[in-house]
Formats: structure tokens, C-alpha cells, sequence
């Protein structure tokens, strides 16, 4: 049973790539076209490459669902969106799997600090994909940049070429949040990344100026400061789980990147 789940998430994920390109008319752009074609192809075919390990197979399915069903969302193309999603509940019964068997050879404390790095480390596709995985740019986004992080960051109103070189520059830094502590991988480097950011996103939004309750109008700085303090911890030592690629990989005794791997070279590996 264990073995075959790959077989469900196979499936799915090629249902999410007919889906993708049956709907290929109704893209924003060729760039969203061919973002929302590759990241649907990848789920089945990383789930097939890495069927033998359950972690990676989970962890990179998870990613490039999240990417396709969030840029789906994000522009109503339903279709896309609900037939990717149906991958969540293979997915689901991975995560059962790998989270109980890290249980039983890890123990409770490990697959909790690896569960909480996923969840950080993926919520950051949620943002990025708006910022790198569109033809367009959403206007209220773009105004956004221009008329409050222009006016908090220069003083000034941006230009609309400005405002987008600034989204892509910050959707780049989720990306590399989400891959570095979402996986596990380098996760120390990806921590620090995602902490600067917050601290810059915040002073260029002016959320600090609005009071700390997230829901008053404008949104204060209660959510980005919660996003930040559970970001923290994985800037330790040892901080990335086992369940992670720093520890598959063992990057801690790879010389130079060792001081950015998120598991301790001092431990015995099973």
C-alpha cells in the first residue's frame, strides 16, 4: 500500500497536465501558459522519479501542486485549479505516511519541527506565485508597489516599470524562502532571506504605522511579525528537522556550505 500511493498521485498529476493544456486558450500570456503547462508536468513525473522516497516524492509534489493551484486561483481558471487540487488528497496520505514513520524511527519532536518548517517554508508559494508566475501583473498589486511602498520607501510615486521590478525582486526572495526552509535545503541561508524580507516588506508597506492589529484597515504588523518570529528558530543550528534535504543530503559535512545547513555535522546519522 505504501509503495503504490505514487501510482494515485501519478494520476492526478497527469490530470492536472490535460487539464493545464486543454487550457491553454484561456491563459493570461504565453508566460503563464507555459508556468502552469511545466509545474502541472512536473507533479506526475516527480512522483514517478522519486517514488522510491517517499519524503522527496511528497515534499516535491506538494511544491508544484501549491504553484498550479494557487496561479490557477488567483486568475478563475477553475478548471485548472479544482483537478490539480484533486492531487491534495494522494498528497494527504503521504503526508500520513511520512510523518508517522518519521515518528517511529525520529520520534514527536523532529516530524514536529519538520512539519512546522514545511508549512513556513511552502506558505511563501502562496505569495510569490503572484509576483513570478503571471503574464500580467494584477493592477491592484502593481498600484500598490507604485502609490504605498513608493511613497514609504522614496517618498515618492513609482513608475510602473519600478513597481514591477520590485515585485519580481520580492517574488524572488519567496521563491528562495520557499525552496530553501519549504524543503529543507540550505535552510539556515533561506531563514535568514525570508527575515530580512519581512523586515523590508514591512518598513516599505507602512504597516508599522498602522497599529499592530492585523485586521484594522490597511492590515498592522500583526500577522508579518508572527510570520517572522516563526521564521526565527530555523536560523539555529540543527533547526531543519530530519525530514528535510539537509539531512537526506548531508550537507552539514559538505565543506564551505556547511555553516548554511540546517542539521548539525556532530550528529550521527542512522
Amino acid at each position: 500500500m505504501k509503495a503504490k500511493i505514487y501510482h494515485l498521485t501519478f494520476i492526478t498529476g497527469l490530470i492536472s497536465f490535460i487539464a493545464s493544456v486543454t487550457y491553454l486558450n484561456h491563459y493570461d500570456g504565453t508566460w503563464s501558459a507555459i508556468v502552469m503547462v511545466l509545474f502541472s508536468f512536473l507533479i506526475p513525473l516527480t512522483a514517478l522519479l522519486w517514488r522510491k522516497n517517499r519524503l522527496i516524492s511528497f515534499m516535491l509534489t506538494l511544491f508544484f501542486t501549491l504553484i498550479v493551484v494557487r496561479s490557477a486561483d488567483q486568475h478563475d481558471w477553475s478548471r485548472v485549479s479544482w483537478l490539480t487540487a484533486i492531487t491534495f488528497i494522494p498528497l494527504l496520505l503521504q503526508a500520513i505516511i511520512v510523518f508517522r514513520e518519521g515518528i517511529r524511527q525520529y520520534g514527536h519532536q523532529e516530524v514536529a519541527l519538520s512539519f512546522l518548517r514545511m508549512f513556513v517554508g511552502f506558505n511563501f508559494l502562496t505569495h510569490c506565485t503572484e509576483k513570478l508566475f503571471l503574464s500580467h501583473h494584477d493592477a491592484g498589486l502593481v498600484g500598490f508597489f507604485q502609490n504605498v511602498v513608493g511613497m514609504h520607501t522614496f517618498g515618492t510615486v513609482l513608475s510602473e516599470n519600478v513597481a514591477v521590478t520590485m515585485i519580481i525582486l520580492g517574488g524572488l526572495a519567496e521563491l528562495t524562502a520557499a525552496v530553501s526552509i519549504g524543503f529543507g535545503f540550505l535552510t539556515r541561508s533561506g531563514a535568514f532571506i525570508a527575515a530580512i524580507y519581512l523586515i523590508a516588506a514591512e518598513l516599505m508597506s507602512g504597516h508599522f504605522g498602522i497599529g499592530y492589529t492585523w485586521m484594522m484597515p490597511g492590515g498592522g504588523w500583526e500577522f508579518p511579525f508572527f510570520y517572522f518570529m516563526v521564521t526565527i528558530p530555523f536560523l539555529l543550528p540543527n533547526s531543519a528537522g530530519k525530514l528535510s534535504l539537509d539531512f537526506e543530503w548531508k550537507t552539514a559535512f559538505q565543506p564551505i556550505i556547511n555553516l548554511f545547513s540546517g542539521v548539525d555535522a556532530s550528529l550521527k546519522y542512522r
